[in-house]
This record gives C-alpha cells, structure tokens and sequence, in this order.
C-alpha cells in the first residue's frame, strides 16, 4: 500500500508535468471496472465525473445525485487503482456545513482531490443551458469552507468556473484569480474552445489550470498542444461513458435486427479479459492459500 498521501503524489504529477510541458492525461471512470482500465492502460490519473455517475444510475446531470452516492463510488474507483483520482463535487451539495462533509467524505474514501463549482445548488451540467451563477464572495467561502475542512493539506481543493459560458472569458479568469487568492491549489474555466483562449487563461493564473477535453462538444486539441500552452494537467471526464453507450447500444440494435450479436463481436471484450481486468486471480490465489492453510492446520493436529 502507498503511504504517500494521493493528494500529495497528484501535486508531484503536475510539478513535474509543468516543468516537462508534458501534461498529465486523466481520463474519467465512473465503477471499479473502468476504473481498472483505466489503470491498466497506463493512465497515472484518474478522474471521476458527477454526469457519468449521474448516467449510470438513469439520472441527468442536475444535482441529483446525492453527496453519498458519489461518495460510495468514489470510495469504489479510488479502492480499485493505486493512482490519484481527482472527483466532481459539483456545487457542494447545499450549505456550508455539506460542504465541509463532503470535503472529509471524498478524503476519507481515498480520493485526492475534488472540485467545487461556482453554481448555485441544485448545479446544471456545464453543457446545459440557463446555467447561473454565485456571487464572487460566496464561492470563496465555499472554497475556505473547503480548506478548512480537509484533514491533510495534501487533499486538493480545485475551483472550477462556468462563467466563461455565462459571462465570458475576462469574468471567468477574473472569478478563478479570485478563487486561486482564496487558496484553491488548482482551477478549472469551463467551456473554453479556442487556442487564444486557452493561452490567455494560462498566461493570467499563477496555480495550475486544468483543461476538459469533451468528444462531440468542442474542437478535441491534443495533449501535447495543451502542454505548450501551459496545461499540466487535462481531463477526457465522459470519453469513456460515451463509448461504453456507443457499443452498448450498437450491440443492442444488432441482436434487434438480427437475432444475433455476431456481427458486432469484435467490439467486445472475452469475458477472459474482463475477468483478468478485476483481478480473478487474486481470487484464486486467495482460495489456494485458504485451502493450504486448512491442510497445514489439519496437518499440525
């Protein structure tokens, strides 16, 4: 088991992708399965986003889900990987005191970080309509809420901003410059599309900006572009929800049609390799050693 707090081996990442201009890539997960895979691909960041917890219990992304089911699945994915997850706590899930407990609640389950949003509660999803915003003052005490209550001053506190959708990008750097003087160890301006932009929120932050990068939503800008502008740290947070759908609901519309899943086989994993991926054989060791215990002791009597 790492000792190493996970807030405390995410801050080295950055450090040292800041200095390489090399990003750190985090792709979101949502259940210990993908979790897993996650890992396996060589990923060392794991990233967990609240619309795609949202989506696997049927629910939209509105606020919904409450503080503790995001908490038990954050419990699950961090207990999976022995990598930093990084975990969506939208706006806090109501007043002060909710968010100083899910700030301990997150921590405890073993994530290294968490993000707090500039909306009010219930939030909508950044690519929703009609979104509004708190007041500047507000959201800093949230975010000192936040710090105060975490236990280890390796837990990160990450503020995030929709103002760049509501207001535009001078509000949106002008709220997170705010956010970073409050205490927050990282910010998050979402919605931004364009290079220039992206340029100008780097150039006008001292803490680490973290970037999402979302399939069918904005222009996809490669990692190692992200790094030269200055992102150490980007986030893919449904790439894996929207393929999972895909092939899911192309498998479904093939056994429709045809009766048969035949035809859209190559887009599926052998169940061999599902199980490799959960770690079967841990399970199998763990029965070997139970049933060579059982002998030993039989022996000794």
């Amino acid at each position: 088991m790492n000792s190493i707090h996970p807030g405390a081996r995410l801050k080295a990442l950055i450090v040292a992708a800041k200095a390489s201009g090399q990003p750190v890539v985090a792709p979101g997960c949502y259940d210990g399965l993908t979790a897993r895979l996650v890992e396996r691909a060589g990923f060392n960041v794991a990233y967990m986003s609240g619309l795609c917890v949202a989506s696997t219990l049927g629910e939209p992304d509105v606020g919904a889900i409450t503080a503790d089911a995001m908490v038990e699945r954050a419990r699950v994915v961090a207990g999976c990987t022995g990598i930093p997850l990084i975990v969506d706590a939208d706006s806090g899930y109501g007043g002060a005191y909710n968010v100083a407990q899910a700030v301990r609640a997150f921590e405890t389950a073993g994530a290294a970080a968490l993000h707090l949003e500039d909306q009010p509660f219930p939030k909508k999803c950044a690519a929703m309509a009609g979104k509004t915003l708190i007041a500047v003052p507000e959201m800093v005490a949230r975010l000192r809420v936040a710090l105060d209550a975490r236990r280890n001053q390796d837990f990160m506190i990450i503020a995030r901003t929709d103002a760049f959708a509501v207001e535009g990008l001078d509000a949106a750097i002008a709220r997170v410059q705010a956010y970073e003087a409050a205490g927050a160890d990282a910010t998050i301006i979402m919605s931004v599309a364009s290079e220039e932009d992206m340029r100008r929120i780097t150039a006008n932050l001292r803490k680490p900006s973290i970037v999402m990068m979302v399939e069918g939503l904005r222009p996809l800008v490669p990692a190692t572009r992200l790094g030269e502008i200055g992102y150490p740290l980007v986030v893919y947070p449904v790439s894996l929800l929207q393929a999972q759908a895909h092939a899911q609901q192309r498998m479904l519309e093939t056994l429709q049609r045809d009766g048969s899943t035949a035809a859209c086989a190559d887009a599926s994993l052998t169940l061999n390799d599902i199980n490799e991926t959960v770690g079967l054989e841990r399970a199998r060791d763990a029965d070997a050693a139970y049933d060579r215990y059982i002998n030993e002791a039989h022996a000794a009597s």
